[in-house]
């Protein structure tokens, strides 16, 4: 086992496996397609009591009209629906669509399956049925998963609408909607569980992270551990060794923001507060400390001099979980943070808890270990200019760290 797997494998294995509750799994429901014709068929009811009124339908043939040429487009709403419909002629034996949407001048066949698969349908014999009185007709393949090598006989030229698609869309546009949630929350629940089912994932782990997983086992060449037999004997050994080495990374991870730490603190007490001063006056930094303990501990503290010292510690730097902790955890009082989508927790932060601000730095940690230089001004720069930020007087909080 190469020495970087539990690097590699944490990003992917971070992801709780805890499964969350869904209505849709309770009840053992959307595992069959007549189940979730069902379902389809109320949202593609106009009148039906979701109370949405055109608005599923219009987005479903919004999606239908993305396979169809510009220049014949069906119409995207006045539709009615019908589910279970016989297209065969009379001379024929029974083919059964899952649903049907009719209106005065086009006719939309649908066939429901767990994969963009006509198992055994007439595409023909669906398409014959729709263009019937002269309408213009189409048909659909309303799936779960699209497989293009499946559509064969004819199902190649059908439209195919993914549960995802449709559900991720209403979802949005509901989202949107903050009267129609208040109004009919039970229905906006409803869709948040569908939404849950079939757009955000497979379960516990979605099929992007198991890929990543498996990448991951390859890139660092562990991956002969899936040709291993037992299987069950193979993962327990797996896990075993992954552990031995998070064990050890772990105790290597606190040893070196330790080290961080002291290196921070030391130039901050040096070089950085002898630049402070020399900008906003002789002992206008204080003292220096860092004696937080816990998800606090680091976290190197300046007391200030004048009217800058608002609060115990009116200025922060911190850095790894202290850093982590504000922005991802304590935004009832880090109130302007990074943003988590954009923050590189490889570098330094600058707190003022009286404003209350944190901004991310250019100074990274590896330059802190590495050694700043005593003309490297970047830290006392962007402290000189957090300063200038008129203070917000905010309540004391004991817990502000």
């Amino acid at each position: 086992m190469r020495t970087d797997l539990v690097t590699d494998l944490l990003p992917v294995l971070g992801r709780s496996v805890e499964t969350g509750f869904n209505v849709f799994d309770v009840m053992h429901h959307g595992v069959h397609e007549k189940q979730i014709s069902n379902v389809f068929r109320w949202l593609l009811d106009s009148a039906g009591s979701h109370k949405l009124r055109e608005r599923f339908v219009t987005i479903f043939m919004e999606e239908v009209n993305r396979a169809r040429p510009p220049d014949d487009q069906l119409p995207v709403d006045g539709y009615s629906v019908s589910q279970e419909v016989n297209t065969s002629g009379m001379d024929e034996s029974g083919d059964i669509a899952d649903l049907v949407l009719e209106s005065a001048s086009a006719v939309v066949v649908i066939e429901n399956y767990l994969l963009s698969d006509g198992h055994g349908h007439g595409y023909h014999r669906y398409l014959s049925y729709g263009g019937r009185d002269s309408r213009r007709a189409a048909v659909v393949l309303l799936c779960q998963h699209e497989d293009r090598s499946l559509q064969i006989d004819g199902w190649e030229n059908a439209a195919v609408v993914t549960y995802a698609t449709l559900i991720g869309r209403l979802h949005a546009e509901v989202a949107r909607d903050h009267r129609y949630r208040a109004t009919h929350p039970d229905v906006h629940w409803f869709i948040e569980q569908m939404h849950r089912k079939f757009v955000i994932g497979r379960g516990p782990v979605e099929n992007e992270d198991v890929l990543k997983f498996v990448e991951a086992m390859c890139d660092t060449g562990a991956a002969d551990r899936f040709g291993a037999h037992p299987h069950s004997v193979a993962a327990e050994q797996f896990a075993a060794d992954v552990a031995e080495q998070a064990r050890q990374r772990f105790g290597e991870g606190r040893a070196l923001l330790r080290e961080v730490k002291q290196r921070l603190k030391s130039y901050a007490t040096g070089r950085l507060t002898e630049q402070l001063d020399a900008t906003h006056g002789e002992g206008f930094v204080g003292s220096v400390s860092a004696r937080y303990q816990g998800v606090y501990q680091w976290s190197i503290n300046f007391e200030l001099t004048g009217a800058q010292g608002v609060g115990a510690f009116p200025l922060q730097l911190k850095f790894g979980p202290s850093a982590w902790f504000a922005i991802e955890k304590d935004d009832e009082n880090w109130k302007n943070a990074v943003l988590p989508e954009t923050v590189d927790y490889s570098r330094l932060f600058i707190t003022r808890p009286a404003v209350p601000e944190i901004r991310q730095s250019r100074v990274a940690l590896r330059e802190v270990l590495d050694g700043l230089e005593p003309t490297d001004r970047r830290l006392h720069d962007e402290i000189v200019q957090l300063l200038r930020v008129e203070v917000r007087r905010v309540p004391d909080r004991p817990g502000f760290h």
